[in-house]
């Protein structure tokens, strides 16, 4: 009789002695089809030099080696380096595992080894979804796009910004880069069962980002508005900056001080930062 995948992900697991960890976030992909199906959402880019986040037991490193380029295989556990680098089904040369932290990761040099942005691949834990989308943007010179799984609220929020639905996170990915919600992963589809559903999404960084102010008095803006978004937009200023110049701040920006911050989009926010006290200005712009 044969067993079901999560049956056989709990037989491996107990085979190194490994139990999954919550620190580390670990669910593992055990459902077949999905994770053909998860490939197959990757398209042609799956043919590139890809670095994959966290690749657990290779369930998903196994049949991106047989597309890609090259597989970079980033894991945190050494319990599973172990049992990655002895897999059969990854004796070939365009793979390579490296025990250590993605937040860690050189992407430069893995881009200048490839001779090109790579692509990157992971389903990711909610303990360190921010500090990980944070460390992708910031090697957005080196990253190209990026294919990830997250928890399904996630996504949602990250395409939701900026707006009422939003956060301050998904504005800075979406200042940056394009999103895409490509498929739903049901959570039976990972081992142990996750209490939430997920969604594969797809982040494309972008060749200029949404906004010209500069990036420090674009993102203070945005802390302060997603700091305190029930506030209206003139109070949460005030809360953060504590200036008294506020009222001549909105009006630079040509905003009323009674909406809330939430509710504007890129143009507005760019204003809003360009027009900030002390901001830098060409003469005669705002």
């Amino acid at each position: 009789m044969t067993s079901a995948p999560g049956e056989s992900v709990a037989r491996s697991l107990d085979a190194l002695g490994v139990h999954p960890s919550k620190r580390w976030g670990q669910n593992f992909l055990t459902d077949p089809n999905v994770i053909r199906a998860i490939v197959e959402a990757v398209g042609s880019d799956a043919e590139e030099d890809l670095v994959e986040i966290g690749p657990g037991l290779g369930a998903l490193t196994v049949p991106l080696a047989e597309r890609a380029r090259r597989v970079t295989a980033v894991e945190i556990d050494r319990r599973l380096v172990g049992r990655l680098a002895a897999l059969e089904s990854l004796g070939r040369e365009n793979v390579q595992v490296v025990h250590g932290d993605i937040l860690e990761f050189d992407f430069a040099a893995a881009a200048r080894e490839a001779g090109r942005r790579v692509v990157v691949m992971g389903s990711i834990p909610y303990s360190i979804t921010a500090p990980i989308l944070q460390r992708l943007v910031e090697a957005r010179a080196s990253v190209r796009t990026a294919y990830l799984i997250t928890q399904r609220e996630v996504a949602d929020k990250i395409l939701a910004s900026p707006g009422p639905a939003g956060t301050a996170l998904g504005t800075l990915v979406r200042a940056y880069a394009d999103v895409e919600i490509l498929r739903r992963v049901p959570r039976g589809s990972f081992h142990p069962v996750p209490a939430v559903d997920s969604t594969l999404w797809k982040l494309a960084m972008r060749d200029e980002p949404r906004f010209t102010s500069p990036p420090e008095a674009f993102f203070g803006v945005v802390r302060a508005i997603y700091g305190a978004r029930r506030k209206t937009l003139r109070n949460a200023l005030q809360r953060s900056f504590g200036r008294d110049d506020v009222p001549a701040w909105l009006a630079r920006a040509d905003l009323e001080g009674g909406v809330r911050g939430e509710t504007l989009g890129f143009d507005a926010l760019d204003r809003l930062a360009a027009a900030a006290p002390g901001a830098p200005r060409e003469e005669g712009a705002l």
